[in-house]
């Protein structure tokens, strides 16, 4: 945003010495940065065990303050950090165009799959019923009325929106990809097998176990398929024993942890990417299969449903665990018995993050955001 406007970022005194590194080398323009921490025993009690949701709002309470007898030296107030709205900071009655956003986390785990969750089940349906109760907490409806545009990753988090705010919503995803990291789709050598690659953490919430279960229902019908997981966590042995019980290991590749430099590289050995997040804001790694030229089979919900669309990935509604599982096998299938098809998505795919997901494309729209809210105040 920098290169439209005079932007001045406030953020924790930790991050001050890689920001100041990384300035010496960048030669575009530069925000201003100011640095703001709460005392040391506040700090000392998050290392302890606070939970981040508390420190972080007396952080933005400390901000506030922080910023206060600066505040008529600006023209507009953008709060961007931790994209929750449950988490708006405190930015109102203080004279002055404010942009929230963009914000999500107002989507939870579909139940049918939460069930499975076994230890997790607790602390996810815990979250789950906060998420739905959030609309009775009055500082989010004070937030939501100082706003002048709220901006939200995705329709799950549009919807926590109160009616009566919801038209100062904007849609706008939280995350981007560099121009340089688009690619064509590469033709891969031929040999005879179809490369599936799946991204993430190995966790409940990243949907490994229906990863699985599709691919095992897909590889009986169409023995070209091949399966690389790629991620590490606490899921992984769970994940490998699973994999044996369903009798497809040997199709299966698990490389652990990659380092995210070397990612790009490795989805562009693949044919399809296969994404199975049970509950995500966007989903990164999506947007990074489709800027490498893969074409996907994803869920249809959440932050997936507003990256991918019919022409750049086959999305599955989410229905019961095992028709869920039915829709995607079957869509892995038609995919590997069709590389017209493979190539017509994922260049469609690399065309849409192109057109919206660059960071160039983002700050354009945002700077229009901007101008608007500025103008309306």
């Amino acid at each position: 945003m920098a290169r439209f406007h005079d932007v001045t970022v406030v953020t924790r005194a930790n991050n001050q010495p890689v920001i100041e590194a990384a300035l010496m080398h960048y030669t575009g323009p530069k925000p201003r940065f100011l640095y703001y921490d709460l005392p040391g025993w506040l700090r000392t009690l998050k290392r302890r065990g606070l939970p981040m949701a508390i420190y972080y709002a007396l952080w933005q309470v400390g901000v506030r303050q922080f910023v206060a007898d600066q505040l008529t030296g600006f023209d507009l107030i953008h709060h961007v950090t931790f994209n929750s709205f449950r988490q708006p900071g405190f930015w109102w009655r203080c004279g002055k165009p404010v942009v929230l956003g963009p914000l999500g986390g107002g989507q939870i785990c579909p139940w049918q799959f939460v069930v499975t969750f076994g230890r997790r089940l607790i602390p996810e349906v815990t979250r789950s019923l906060s998420v739905m109760a959030s609309r009775w907490l009055p500082n989010l409806y004070a937030s939501f009325a100082a706003a002048t545009v709220i901006l939200t990753a995705n329709q799950d988090t549009t919807r926590r929106i109160p009616a009566r705010h919801r038209h100062k919503v904007r849609s706008l995803l939280e995350t981007g990809m560099p121009r340089d990291l688009v690619r064509a789709p590469k033709v891969r050598p031929d040999d005879d097998c179809v490369r599936v690659v799946w991204v993430s953490r190995l966790e409940k919430i990243k949907g490994c176990p229906l990863a699985l279960t599709a691919f095992a229902r897909a590889v009986k019908e169409e023995k070209s398929l091949r399966l690389t997981f790629v991620g590490g966590g606490p899921e992984e042995g769970t994940a490998r024993r699973l994999a044996t019980e369903l009798g497809v290991n040997e199709y299966i590749t698990w490389l652990g942890a990659v380092p995210k430099p070397e990612i790009p590289d490795l989805l562009a050995r693949h044919d399809l990417f296969l994404f199975t997040s049970l509950r995500d804001t966007s989903g990164n790694v999506l947007l990074e299969a489709m800027a490498a030229g893969l074409p996907a089979v994803t869920l249809s919900h959440h932050g997936a449903a507003e990256i991918a669309t019919d022409a750049t990935a086959i999305r599955v509604p989410v229905r019961s665990r095992t028709e869920t599982a039915f829709d995607m096998a079957a869509a892995m299938v038609k995919l590997a018995r069709s590389a017209a098809l493979r190539r017509q998505l994922g260049e469609a795919g690399a065309q849409r993050v192109l057109d919206i997901y660059v960071w160039d494309r983002k700050g354009e729209e945002l700077d229009r955001i901007y101008r608007a809210a500025a103008a309306e105040a």
